[in-house]
């Protein structure tokens, strides 16, 4: 195609130079001739080809560009299309869930709406039901109530025409009764008092039986240590009376009296429901080591019961420690408790 247009440029130039006329007369005058000449110049040929080469690459590079921003254009369009088309999309995208959540909406709303009315319907059915029940009810307990009333009209004339002649049947009867109950009463009473005399008896004579095997035993268990605890003690006592010379000191005296007193409340206060024992005496062998440990304690006579309180007492107390002057007089105690 560029080459068919140069070669008809080079056409229209070379016939455009042929073209031309020039006047070759001589002289001008009248009997001059006019000659037409042709006369071909290569540089105007070479200028003219030149302008037309520039005006074709001037046209060719305007083709260009113009296809260039054609292109850009039809880029730029596109891109704006497919923009235009994402902006589309999403809007569509955004109308659909828009369109669905308002769908939902109108569901859950008309489900709420629903529910409501069907709650609506079984209140009012359940008021309706309760009304009739309770009315039912009212009905039931105003009849109930005329027919009591009118039983208890009917027995309380009945109960008015017995009770004259009810009156001294009852009365005997009453007498009778309550001489019988009087009766029973003191029967019982006795064989009560027996039952527990005899309880009593066979209890004592259990306890009894029981504490004087438990201090038996008890007396056995201890004799070995008695013997060397009581030969200890000689040994200090020798001591202290060397030392003071030969004299005791505190030996029943108010000392001894003091520090038994302290044993026994410490005992007692061990005592479970003393108020139970009162009147009832009992006594105990307490035997202590020097630092107020109890060794033992045994019963040496009493009220079984009080004996067995007190046994109990005096194996859960702390005893005080007695001082070293007066051990050899306390170490084996007998004290008695008076409830």
């Amino acid at each position: 195609m560029s080459v068919v247009l140069h070669l008809l440029v080079i056409a229209l130039l070379i016939w455009g130079a042929l073209t031309q006329k020039w006047d070759l007369g001589g002289g001008g005058g009248e009997d001059g001739q006019i000659v037409d000449a042709i006369m071909v110049d290569p540089n105007t040929m070479v200028e003219q080809y030149n302008q037309q080469k520039a005006q074709q690459t001037n046209v060719q590079k305007a083709e260009q560009e113009r296809k260039m921003r054609s292109q850009q254009q039809e880029e730029e369009l596109r891109q704006q299309q497919a923009k235009e088309q994402e902006r589309l999309k999403a809007l569509e995208m955004e109308r659909l869930q828009a369109k669905e959540a308002a769908e939902a909406q109108r569901r859950e709303s008309d489900a709420a709406a629903a529910k409501i009315k069907e709650e609506q319907k079984k209140a009012e059915e359940a008021v309706a039901q309760a009304k009739a029940e309770r009315d039912k009810i009212l009905k039931e307990q105003a009849e109930a109530k005329e027919k009591a009333e009118a039983e208890a009209k009917k027995q309380a004339e009945i109960v008015a025409a017995k009770q004259k002649e009810e009156a001294k049947a009852k009365a005997a009867a009453e007498a009778k009764a309550k001489a019988e109950a009087d009766k029973k009463a003191a029967e019982a009473k006795a064989k009560a008092e027996a039952d527990k005399k005899v309880a009593e008896a066979k209890a004592k004579a259990a306890a009894e039986a029981k504490a004087k095997a438990a201090s038996q035993q008890q007396s056995k268990d201890v004799d070995n240590l008695l013997d060397g605890l009581m030969a200890d003690g000689s040994k200090q006592s020798g001591a202290s009376a060397a030392g003071k010379g030969g004299g005791k000191t505190g030996a029943n005296g108010e000392g001894v009296d003091k520090y038994k007193g302290q044993l026994k409340a410490a005992i007692e206060q061990k005592f479970i429901d003393p108020d139970l024992y009162r009147g009832k005496t009992c006594e105990l062998r307490i035997n202590i080591a020097p630092d107020g440990l109890l060794i033992n304690a045994s019963i040496v006579g009493g009220d079984p019961a009080l004996c067995q309180v007190a046994l109990r007492a005096a194996n859960t107390a702390k005893l005080p420690k007695p001082p070293k002057d007066i051990y050899n007089d306390v170490k084996t105690s007998r004290i008695e408790f008076k409830p």
